[in-house]
Parts: C-alpha cells; sequence; structure tokens
C-alpha cells in the first residue's frame, strides 16, 4: 500500500507540473519523444535481440522465408507494362514504310495454311506525321481459285497490333512451294465515298520457306514496299549518239509515271549510268534536275559520257536510264523505272526498281535492240526512240525466319 501511494504522489507531481509549464504544450512535447523513441526502436528490428535483454531464439526471422506476394518476372517497375508496339528509345525507328511481323504454319492433313498478322512498326515512317493512321491488312494467297482477299480488323496508329489470324484451306503440301502470300496495307478513309488508301505490301513466295514443309511456324520480319501496277510504270521519250568516243544521252520527256496513294506524285529525277568492261572510266553515273509533283516531266536535257568508241567496245557497254521519285526518299524505296541497256546490269537498281527496259547484248524486246545497234553502226547520228519501263522480275524478299514450336494438328 506504501508502494501504491509513492506512486499516486509522483502521477499527481507530474500532472501538476504539466499544468504550470504550458500544459497541452507540454504533453505535446513529450509526445514527440515518445514518437522519436518508438521510430529508433524500429529501426533496430534488426539488431540483434539479445542487445535488448531478450532470448533470441523467440525473435530471430528465419532466413529462408518468402512473401507471400511474389512480383512476376516480366513485371516492369512504377507498374508500367511494355507493349508489344512500343519502339525501343536507343534504337531508329524505321525510315521506310514500315515492317510487318506476321508467322505462318501449314498443316497437311486439313491442308490448311495458317496466317497471323501479329502487327507492324513504324507504319508510314516519316511520311504525312499529321495523319492519324487507321491501317487494316488485305491477306490473299496467290495463285488461286478464288483469290478474294481476307480483311482484317480496322487498327489505330502507327504501331498497330493485330494478332489476328487468317485460314486458307485446300493448299496441299505439293503445291505449297508454287504460293505467293502478299500481305497490302491500307489507310481506311473515313469518308463513305473516299477510297482506302494503299501504304505498302509484301509479297512472300513460300518455296523460299522450307520450314513449312515441316509443321513448323515461321516468324516473318518484313519491310513494307510500294504497291506497284505492273502496267503503269510509265515510259520514257529519248534519243542515244555516239560520235568521237562521246555518248549522248538525249532526255526528251518521262510520262506515266504512277501516282502513289498514300504519297502522291513523284519527284522525278532521271539518272544514267555507263559503264564498259574495257574502258577505264567505269561506272560513269550523271543525272538531270528534279521535277517537282509531275507523273509527265519533259526535259530536253543531254548527257554526255567520254568511252571507248571500238566496236568491240560498243557492243560490251552497259548503260542504265533510270527514273527516280527524290519524293520517295525517306522510305528508301526511290527508283521508279530504269531503262537498261544490257541486261546484265540489272543489280546496279537493287530491288526497288519498279520497271527497267533492257538493250545491248541481252536485249528483252527487238525495240531496244534496234535502237541501240542503230546507235553504233550509224555514229554520229541520233536514233530516237521511246520505251516503257517494265517492272523488274520478283525477287525474294529479305525476311528474317526462326522456328518456334510446332502446334499440333488442328
Amino acid at each position: 500500500m506504501l508502494g501504491i501511494s509513492q506512486s499516486m504522489t509522483k502521477l499527481s507531481g507530474v500532472l501538476e507540473s504539466t499544468r504550470v509549464l504550458g500544459g497541452p504544450l507540454r504533453v505535446h512535447l513529450m509526445k514527440n519523444k515518445l514518437n522519436c523513441a518508438e521510430s529508433r526502436k524500429s529501426s533496430t528490428d534488426g539488431d540483434d535481440p539479445s542487445i535488448h535483454g531478450l532470448d533470441p531464439k523467440i525473435y530471430t526471422t528465419p532466413t529462408g522465408s518468402v512473401s507471400s506476394y511474389s512480383v512476376p518476372d516480366g513485371a516492369v517497375p512504377n507498374g508500367t507494362v511494355s507493349t508489344s508496339n512500343s519502339w525501343p528509345e536507343n534504337e531508329p525507328r524505321p525510315k521506310g514504310l514500315g515492317l510487318i511481323h506476321c508467322t505462318l504454319q501449314h498443316f497437311p492433313v486439313r491442308k490448311r495454311l495458317r496466317v497471323n498478322v501479329l502487327k507492324i512498326e513504324g507504319l508510314a515512317g516519316d511520311l504525312k506525321p499529321e495523319l492519324e493512321l487507321q491501317p487494316f491488312c488485305k491477306v490473299n494467297l496467290l495463285p488461286g481459285k478464288s483469290s478474294k482477299a481476307q480483311i482484317s480488323f480496322v487498327k489505330r496508329g502507327r504501331d498497330a497490333v493485330f494478332n489476328q489470324e487468317f485460314f486458307f484451306d485446300g493448299v496441299p503440301l505439293e503445291e505449297l512451294d508454287s504460293k505467293i502470300l502478299q500481305i497490302e496495307v491500307l489507310h481506311s478513309s473515313n469518308q463513305k465515298l473516299q477510297k482506302d488508301i494503299e501504304i505498302g505490301e509484301i509479297t512472300v513466295p513460300l518455296r523460299d520457306l522450307t520450314q513449312l514443309h515441316s509443321k513448323k511456324e515461321v516468324k516473318i520480319v518484313e519491310e513494307l514496299k510500294h504497291k506497284v501496277c505492273g502496267k503503269k510504270a510509265g515510259k520514257i521519250n529519248l534519243t542515244t549518239c555516239v560520235s568521237n568516243g562521246v555518248l549522248t544521252v538525249n532526255i526528251i520527256k518521262v510520262e506515266d509515271l504512277p501516282k502513289w496513294g498514300f504519297i502522291g506524285a513523284p519527284d522525278v529525277c532521271v539518272r544514267v549510268t555507263v559503264n564498259q568492261e574495257s574502258g577505264k572510266l567505269q561506272n560513269q553515273v550523271k543525272q538531270s534536275r528534279v521535277m517537282k509533283s509531275t507523273c509527265s516531266a519533259v526535259y530536253k536535257e543531254s548527257i554526255a559520257f567520254l568511252i571507248q568508241g571500238k566496236m568491240n567496245d560498243l557492243l560490251k557497254t552497259q548503260v542504265i536510264v533510270s527514273v527516280h521519285d527524290f519524293n520517295r526518299t525517306v522510305t528508301g524505296d526511290d527508283v521508279i523505272g530504269s531503262e537498261m541497256i544490257e541486261s546484265d546490269f540489272r543489280t546496279v537498281t537493287g530491288d526497288d526498281v519498279i520497271g527497267s527496259v533492257y538493250f545491248g547484248c541481252k536485249e528483252s524486246e527487238k525495240a531496244e535492240a534496234d535502237q541501240w545497234k542503230s546507235t553504233i553502226e550509224h555514229q554520229g547520228k541520233e536514233i530516237k526512240g521511246t520505251h516503257h519501263l517494265k517492272p523488274p522480275n520478283s525477287g525474294n524478299p529479305d525476311v528474317h525466319v526462326s522456328e518456334a514450336h510446332s502446334d499440333s494438328e488442328e
């Protein structure tokens, strides 16, 4: 009882002192001290409990404990998730018409080909940045009895994710190599009477994808190219003349050039390349002035080259007259067509050629052969001719193939 009375006396003394020193203010300061003490205690939770006079066996946490909430391996900090259509900041975006990702798989029992269009990245590149694209795809398998293309859903943006499958039945294994996959990408117009705008396409010969014969799923990443109409590559009117070791190509006009739906009329430039196997001056390249935004450019411009004038040298002369669209240089696909003397020089124009005409040793048509023959046989005389810029043969596209896990037969 004596101890209890002493404790009550001390407590009354403390309360009296708080009243004298300011009451609530003093209590507030005491609470702050208690909070600081608690924070210091919490900061020592990881210390040895024996320091505080406690039994370590009771308070020691097992080292192998695992939280009940585990974060997935693919989780990204700050709650952000990397989307499939995002482009790495440190890597340059595609400068062409865009990259299309798709997978193919053939099922021989059902004679079915499955095409899965995954996504498109960097659609249209730097072209028309103010336009909000609404792309969709037309998927077709050529040739076929029913060549009607299958249409995808309309997406939004320049990095469009589709993840849409298309099936083509009646495709046996023995006919697989004769098929060509064609995927066109178009911009959907909001206006009813306005046509959809073609952006680009890819064509993939299935004979190049040998993995399809083993039921493997093949992934393709291909750059979109301009869709070219084979009968509308345009034509060029020019004259050729050889005199005293000088070859003169007089460009009169270029007409009926294709007008691209997404870009418009081309900025036309004519480039002439001359090569002689026995000559010291090989691969001479000169070009005309640029004619802005036109499908029919009148030049009347002469371009001259020093060459070997002997007949044997002239028979081995290689000349390319190529038509370029400087409005399309941003896409990396700027050659509209080329008129070529000597077909062995085809590789100079690259895979972006829309049309070519061949003269010389391996001429493709009689009109080109007659003009070049008259040029070298009647030196000093201008020989005039008009030639269509023909599309080149379809080459193998630059595809990237990776084998995925094969699915079970559907």
